[in-house]
């Protein structure tokens, strides 16, 4: 089996290459699966975030190729063979000139060239609750890229899956920005205020989790138009959440200082920009802040029976404050993540 994947080696893409690399897809004997899977990583990242889910014998079936949406022709070339292409590309910020209007259309080429090259079925992450009338272009670009996969799945006769999260956690605090910068400064700050009344719900996804559901839906490549939420079982309020993470890091006031603020989100987000300054990074914009509080980062479909086995961000937060690096040190999400592209 051939799979193809923007960013293997990038985070969810790393530990999904794990688990493709690990066993035997349906319909391929144990014996030769695992064995017998190559990766084609489709990513201009020069090396991976991390490495302790990817030895160096998986690294072998790794093979990487620059992430061309200028050049459809190469990019269809690099897709032959592939039985399913995983599609986790996406810009978090709009910068540099780069827009999500943008991101979607480069998806539109990529699945283009994946159902040109012959490529069985795509499985694309979306966000919750996505809309193309959405106010957030974050939102609206993704809704826009789930439709683009739609149309070409019609057209060409290819097989597709899209899975939504709204935000996901990882083994460690350093792969879990938004948790981990968020106890960063509740170690260092006398008071945290949440947005409005704080009662707005965030339901995230740990990367296991992830990476277990899109291994599903692509390894089974005869079916089509599976459409779920990425999402965990727990979905606390902005105060539970913030409270629960003061708690596990050792914030010197406990949670008692994470209060409602009541304030606008552009308030809050004017708040923030003196960290931003010691950081160099961007902790939290204002279409951020604005989502978290849109009632949009929730399952859609919380009765999914699939949700309530996955992996607690309430347990993850527990077991990371007891070895104590949560928020210990700020992670730049630029720096980590964000690589914008050359403009022509």
């Amino acid at each position: 089996m051939r799979y193809a994947i923007t960013g293997a080696t990038s985070y969810t893409g790393r530990y999904l290459s794990n688990l493709l690399l690990s066993s035997a897809p349906p319909g391929v004997p144990p014996a030769t699966g695992a064995a017998s899977t190559t990766i084609l990583n489709l990513s201009s990242r020069p090396r991976p975030i991390a490495t302790h889910n990817l030895p160096p014998e998986m690294m072998q079936s790794i093979h990487s190729q620059p992430l061309c949406f200028d050049d459809p022709a190469s990019l269809t070339a690099s897709l032959s063979g592939c039985d399913a292409l995983f599609a986790t590309y996406w810009i978090r910020f709009e910068a540099a000139g780069d827009t999500h209007a943008e991101a979607a259309e480069r998806a539109r080429t990529l699945f283009s060239c994946a159902a040109a090259a012959g490529v069985k079925k795509i499985v694309f992450s979306s966000h919750t609750r996505a809309s193309e009338g959405s106010p957030f272009s974050y939102i609206k670009g993704k809704a826009t890229a789930e439709r683009y996969l739609r149309e070409i799945a019609a057209e060409r006769n290819i097989n597709y899956a899209i899975v939504r999260p709204c935000g996901i956690f990882g083994d460690t605090p350093a792969e879990s920005i938004l948790m981990n910068n968020a106890s960063y400064v509740l170690r260092r700050a006398p008071l945290f205020l949440c947005a409005g009344d704080g009662s707005t719900r965030f339901q995230p996804v740990h990367v296991r989790d992830m990476a277990e559901l899109m291994a599903e839906l692509g390894t089974s490549t005869g079916s089509s138009g599976e459409e779920l939420d990425a999402t965990g079982p727990d979905a606390p309020t902005s105060l539970e959440l913030f409270r629960a993470l003061a708690k596990a890091s050792g914030a010197f006031h406990g949670g008692l200082g994470v209060l409602p603020s009541y304030l606008p989100n552009s308030v809050v987000t004017l708040l923030t920009k003196p960290i931003d300054l010691l950081t160099g990074d961007t902790l939290l914009d204002g279409d951020d802040l604005a989502l978290l509080t849109s009632g949009l980062t929730v399952a859609n479909d919380p009765s999914d029976p699939r949700i309530a086995k996955r992996r607690s961000l309430f347990e993850w937060i527990e077991s990371e404050g007891v070895k104590g690096k949560l928020g210990e040190t700020y992670v730049s999400s630029f720096q980590q993540y964000y690589y914008p592209r050359e403009r022509k």
